[in-house]
């Protein structure tokens, strides 16, 4: 499903087989909400969805997703753009694991993964399911700006990772180390963002059970950081890797948005910070080179007020910001695996790829 033209030349059956193996919660969760129903004591286990006949399952499971969605006002991002974004090809390196035991493979030509439809319809449940669990209790997660952030920077490649990133949100040991603390000899040192873990694992939002389940103790025990190349796993794997990386990455990203972007934004403007795509421009901006550094300089310099008009912003941001700039166009390539041009400003907004 990542290489329908067979231009990659992908091959490779690593990492189909290795999600045939996963046994973690959200792995099961999505099983019992299709055809491959776990036992009831696992985890995951969705009974309404093991009493349905078969025929009813997908039904099922796309009303039991509709009524979370309504609950926290989150759009679902369509797989079809996610098969888009997997047509394009990132290179790097990427990792199989068995447990902790990883094996490295070249992203690219024959030792690239054949991703299955399994995997890709995983991997939009995945991302919807933890879109939603995010979103509870705050502004609702734009699920289009999280669609461009990940097929910028790893173009749903969970697999991959480098010293500059690792998984599907391309984490580094920083952002965990906000949310779930650090050990420094026998003293764990609670981070700035330790509302975000304890969020999830007190949630009664359905859509976090297995996240909470996988995640489980963190807040207590900081998982390996992901900067330890001997930690990959942790946050590459299919199933339970996946799982925690979307948490602390799009947590993070809360977290940037409305504990360090917003307030500044309010500040300056509190008209300005009520417009939800200006608030994610610049949390965007915190991803580049300059980090969130470079977020608060441009409220400066751009002068930000009142009478600020959007687009002048946005171009400025745009203008100013090599990653939210890349960001964009790689929108557009995944605009080129998904439909002819010319591309309306509808479909570079992201509005095509979510409902």
């Amino acid at each position: 499903m990542n290489d329908k033209q067979g231009i990659k030349g992908a091959q490779s059956q690593t990492i189909n087989n290795a999600f045939e193996k996963a046994k973690d919660p959200l792995t099961l969760d999505y099983l019992a909400s299709t055809n491959g129903f776990p036992n009831a004591s696992m985890a995951g286990y969705c009974a309404r969805c093991a009493s349905a006949k078969p025929g009813q399952v997908e039904a099922l499971t796309n009303q039991i997703q509709q009524v979370v969605a309504e609950a926290t006002k989150t759009q679902k991002i369509k797989r079809s753009c996610i098969e888009a974004s997997l047509q394009r090809d990132v290179g790097n390196t990427g990792y199989t694991c068995n447990g902790t035991k990883k094996e490295a493979f070249e992203n690219s030509g024959a030792s690239a993964p054949c991703l299955n439809q399994k995997v890709v319809n995983f991997l939009q449940f995945a991302l919807n399911k933890a879109i939603n669990c995010m979103s509870t209790g705050r502004d609702p997660i734009d699920s289009r700006f999280i669609l461009k952030k990940i097929n910028n920077e790893t173009a749903f490649n969970f697999f991959v990772a480098y010293s500059g990133g690792v998984g599907i949100g391309q984490l580094t040991s920083d952002p965990v180390k906000e949310i779930a603390g650090w050990k420094k000899g026998k003293t764990l040192h609670e981070g700035n963002a330790k509302h975000i873990l304890e969020g999830v694992l007190n949630s009664s939002n359905p859509s976090c059970a297995p996240f909470a389940e996988i995640l489980k103790n963190e807040d207590e025990t900081a998982p390996p950081l992901p900067g330890s190349p001997k930690n990959y796993c942790t946050w590459v794997s299919p199933g339970e890797g996946l799982a925690r990386n979307l948490i602390y990455a799009l947590g993070y990203y809360v977290y940037m948005r409305d504990d360090v972007i917003r307030p500044a934004m309010e500040k300056r403007s509190p008209v300005m910070a009520k417009n939800n795509d200006l608030l994610n421009y610049f949390t965007l901006v915190a991803y580049g080179p300059g980090g969130p550094a470079q977020s608060l300089a441009m409220l400066r310099n751009f002068r930000l007020s009142d009478k600020s008009n959007p687009e002048d912003v946005k171009t400025k941001i745009l203008k100013n910001s090599g990653y939210v700039n890349q960001t964009e166009e790689k929108m557009l390539e995944l605009l080129g695996h998904l439909k002819e041009e010319p591309y309306s400003n509808h479909d570079k907004k992201g509005n095509t790829c979510v409902e």
